[in-house]
């Protein structure tokens, strides 16, 4: 429609100029994305370990990656609305093996994970899982336990809304090792703080081009925020691990 009044009438609207914006940066977070976590690969490699991260972290956001995709596409989102998923995805998946292989964690766990995440990525694409509606209990606030009612949403919706709790549940555990271990030496600042304007963006995006989608605008609101706080603390505990740093190099 943009398109048209622009080409037919010579007319740009307001509301066509943040929907441009959107757009343009909705792929910018996607070209962005194609290289969004190489720092954090970069680092592990450089420094043969992998402490200080959490196998879990990753493995839930390559589950919350499949949900996101699969969802967008049964609902035919547009491609700048999600595509980053789909590369997150995939380097989500590098670290995992680079966890896995600094880490010692057994190959017969590791397979037994990727057939359990080869099933759930072909049910979420399967057109059962498109269709299927499930009842869902639903309490409106403001009315109190007398609105409790159950309403009929479709499957992939509800998973949506999982997949936000999942989310929130991928980033506590580095949160808490961080706090545990007070070591940073492994984490990225570089991808984290893509992580957290590519999260901003995201918000901005769906809230001109999705603006029904509540559960996807609360999902990257709470993923910027999550996303600050491991900023954050890169810079809090940074500095104990300079002074861990200097005493080796005494002790030496």
């Amino acid at each position: 429609a943009c398109v048209e009044l622009l080409t037919q009438e010579g007319t740009f609207p307001a509301k066509c100029w943040s929907i441009t914006a959107s757009k343009i940066l909705g792929m910018c977070v996607i070209l962005g994305a194609v290289g969004f976590k190489l720092p954090q690969i970069r680092l592990i490699n450089k420094k043969k370990s992998a402490e200080g991260l959490a196998m879990s972290q990753y493995v839930l956001e390559t589950c919350v990656s499949a949900i996101t995709l699969s969802f967008n596409y049964h609902i035919g989102a547009p491609f700048s609305t999600y595509g980053e998923s789909g590369f997150i995805c995939l380097q989500n998946i590098i670290i995992i093996l680079q966890i896995r292989h600094y880490g010692n964690i057994s190959w017969a766990l590791f397979i037994l994970g990727t057939l359990c995440y080869g099933c759930l990525v072909y049910g979420l694409y399967s057109d059962y899982a498109r269709d299927l509606r499930v009842d869902v209990p639903f309490v409106d606030i403001r009315a109190g336990l007398d609105s409790f009612k159950y309403v009929n949403m479709r499957f992939q919706e509800c998973l949506q809304g999982i997949s936000t709790a999942v989310m929130i549940t991928s980033r506590i555990p580095t949160i808490t090792t961080i706090i545990k271990t007070k070591n940073v030496s492994n984490i990225s600042r570089t991808t984290w703080g893509l992580n957290l304007a590519g999260s901003v963006i995201r918000v901005f995006t769906t809230l001109r081009e999705l603006p029904d989608e509540l559960i996807m605008q609360v999902s990257f609101s709470i993923s910027a925020l999550l996303c600050f706080i491991v900023i954050l603390q890169t810079f809090i505990y940074a500095k104990a691990d300079g002074g861990k740093a200097s005493k080796e190099k005494k002790t030496k």
